[in-house]
């Protein structure tokens, strides 16, 4: 009897490090860019049009980056929604939106582009990677960072520093508006 407990308390022990080593890692990864950072470049993504995404081009105006798919529900009953509402919302006051879509690129391209055209908003998807570079894991976007849940929404402003990252579909939907207003006066 003795020998199975001691069994069970290693394999409890071993469970807690193994998930303490998890959400250490998880989490380190999960942040960058970090609230009060300009976002670096981005790699191996471009528009749907084909031409490479430069978060440079998106400066000196309010900006949410929104990570989604279609093969995610929270994304489409609750992220997507919530990102389309802020846009029309806000547009006229300048508000970008660079949707980055974590779906098959060679599969979907040419469904987005017409769903580019259709919202009024960019969409951009994995690019090939370039010659002697291998492909990048699909929540992995280089030195600009990786993202751990979709749907995930990066809210920029006009000066280009990160002001806020929403996680999760309900709490897009719950939370994206608030951040976004006061950033459009």
């Amino acid at each position: 009897m003795q020998n199975n407990t001691q069994g069970n308390a290693r394999i409890v022990i071993g469970m807690a490090v193994f998930v303490i080593f998890w959400v250490l890692s998880s989490s380190a990864q999960a942040w960058k860019p970090e609230v009060g950072d300009k976002p670096e470049a981005m790699q191996q993504i471009e528009h749907v049009t084909g031409k490479p995404v430069n978060l440079a081009d998106y400066s000196g105006k309010p900006l949410v980056i929104y990570f989604g798919a279609d093969w995610c529900a929270p994304c489409t009953a609750n992220g997507r929604p919530a990102v389309i509402d802020a846009f029309n919302k806000y547009k006229a006051k300048g508000l970008q939106v660079l949707f980055v879509d974590l779906d098959d690129p060679f599969k979907f391209r040419g469904k987005k582009l017409n769903e580019s055209k259709e919202l009024g908003f960019p969409i951009a998807m994995r690019a090939m990677p370039p010659e002697g570079q291998e492909k990048m894991r699909n929540f992995d976007f280089g030195t600009f960072g990786k993202i751990q849940v979709v749907p995930t929404a990066i809210v920029v402003d006009k000066s280009g520093k990160v002001v806020a990252k929403i996680e999760q579909g309900t709490r897009l939907r719950d939370e994206l508006d608030g951040t976004v207003a006061p950033l459009m006066r």
